[in-house]
């Protein structure tokens, strides 16, 4: 990209474009689930197909295994991560331990092209805060689609997440849903539109922005040193 993408920030993010509301969010969400694990358990699938067909041979078994092992770990990496940061994992209005955080998005990044640089303090942390780390540097990833690095680095009031690769691609639909507009919202963007709702609620505001070199998601909660 030539020239730099902001999102705008707003008092009240799901008050500035019609939307849906909470029960269609979460038919968005179930949605986006859905799809990101439709792949690996198609995988599974197929693979326990071969292993059904009695003329299958040594090599075709063992692509069948691998193809299964892959998907399965594929699947594993991605319900992890989606229980911590779109579930209700501890219960409401309790913290989540950034080490489960960093452990989550090591299994999700090792499914992705991208490599995950943690530079976050460890211990527990509001849970609202600890999403938005994951549910950005999800996105993030997006935003270097041929590979490269996501660096998370700040403490939980204010971080930035950095994406640096041989392509930058920040999506508008990305930084409408950051900017709190819920209007035409798709399942894939429906976390960044939830962050969004999350880090306002919270007092904070997230801006985001690319150019030729790399995508920059910038998070601060009201806890942030200087507020």
């Amino acid at each position: 990209m030539t020239s730099e993408n902001a999102a705008p920030q707003s008092e009240n993010p799901a008050a500035e474009e019609e939307g849906p509301d909470a029960l269609g969010l979460s038919a968005l969400l179930s949605s986006r689930v859905c799809h990101d694990l439709i792949n690996p358990v198609g995988a599974i699938g197929s693979g326990l197909d071969v292993l059904d067909d009695p003329e299958m041979d040594e090599a075709m078994r063992g692509a069948a295994l691998d193809l299964i092992r892959s998907g399965a770990t594929k699947a594993l990496a991605l319900l992890s991560y989606a229980r911590l940061a779109y579930g209700a994992a501890g219960g409401f209005g309790a913290e989540i331990s950034m080490d489960d955080a960093r452990e989550a998005l090591d299994g999700l990044y090792a499914t992705l092209k991208p490599d995950l640089v943690w530079e976050m303090t460890g211990g527990m942390a509001p849970k609202d805060n600890v999403k938005a780390i994951l549910i950005l540097a999800n996105a993030a990833a997006d935003c270097v689609p041929r590979g490269g690095t996501v660096t998370i680095a700040g403490d939980i009031d204010a971080f930035t997440i950095t994406a640096v690769g041989k392509r930058i691609y920040l999506q508008d639909d990305l930084v409408k849903a950051l900017g709190g507009e819920a209007r035409d919202l798709t399942p894939k963007f429906t976390p960044a539109l939830i962050a969004a709702q999350m880090i306002v609620a919270g007092g904070g505001a997230v801006d985001v922005f690319a150019d030729d070199e790399k995508a920059v998601i910038d998070v601060r909660f009201s806890g942030a040193a200087g507020d």
